[in-house]
């Protein structure tokens, strides 16, 4: 991100993003040929198949004509290639998925011309703001994408940042809204960042606590992202206004 650069400084340790050691093959399957392949419940509900160091997951869009697949698995060392999102052979994803369970493996023969997509996230900046200056959504906390966070938290940025600015009433207001974003914004939105990671090594048995065990991961899940999905944004913009000065009228 130019703005990041900007804000950040080009020496900075955490201006650039860093790969998070997955990788996701993106493909699409008609969705009659799905049904065929692992049954209508299956082919027109989303859901997750769990494995060491991979996860798969599907789910209807096109008003339900086509099966979205990611199937994520895990890579060793840096991801040399500039480019972010590659063609790939069919063959090499087949060769990540095999031994796995049967409905992914026919799920994985079916998509065609997949693209295999490198998963990279921000270390987290130490400030979202300089002067009149800030960023917002990826440019301050691109994440990867294992809670379906990212989209929401750029939508919570711009709730707060835009109520925040329509307070403003001379121009050195612009700072203190700023600086009120900053200290309500930057803590949520990182934590996703981390938790994100977190959850990828849930789904792939690669949690040092969890491991393996199914009722453990079950007790996790149920409640991991309540948090990201309960949040009261009015109390988070009151917090927000009185961080900045000013009374809520929320």
């Amino acid at each position: 991100s130019v703005t990041r650069r900007i804000l950040l400084g080009d020496d900075s340790k955490v201006l650039k993003p860093t790969f998070s050691h997955k990788y996701a093959y993106r493909g699409l399957i008609p969705m009659d040929k799905a049904v065929e392949a692992v049954g209508d419940a299956l082919a027109r509900n989303a859901q997750q198949h769990l494995g060491h160091h991979g996860h798969v997951l599907t789910f209807p869009i096109e008003k339900g004509k086509t099966m979205n697949v990611v199937a994520f698995r895990n890579k060793d060392g840096d991801w040399e290639d500039e480019r972010w999102v590659l063609p790939t052979k069919k063959e090499d994803m087949i060769n990540d998925f095999a031994g796995w369970g049967e409905s992914v493996q026919r799920i994985i023969s079916l998509m065609e011309n997949p693209d295999v997509w490198a998963l990279f996230d921000h270390p987290p900046a130490p400030t979202y703001y300089k002067g009149r200056f800030a960023i917002l959504g990826d440019a301050a906390h691109a994440s990867t994408p294992h809670q379906g966070a990212g989209a929401g938290q750029a939508i919570e940025d711009a709730y707060i940042i835009t109520h925040l600015l329509g307070r403003v009433n001379c121009v050195d207001d612009i700072e203190d809204a700023f600086r009120a974003y900053d200290a309500v914004r930057r803590p949520r939105s990182q934590k996703v960042v981390v938790t994100s990671r977190d959850a990828a090594s849930l789904y792939e048995f690669e949690d040092e606590t969890v491991g393996t065990d199914l009722d453990l991961l079950k007790k996790n899940l149920e409640t991991r992202m309540n948090w990201i999905w309960d949040e009261d944004l009015v109390q988070q913009l009151k917090t927000a206004q009185d961080t900045m000065g000013l009374k809520s009228n929320a």
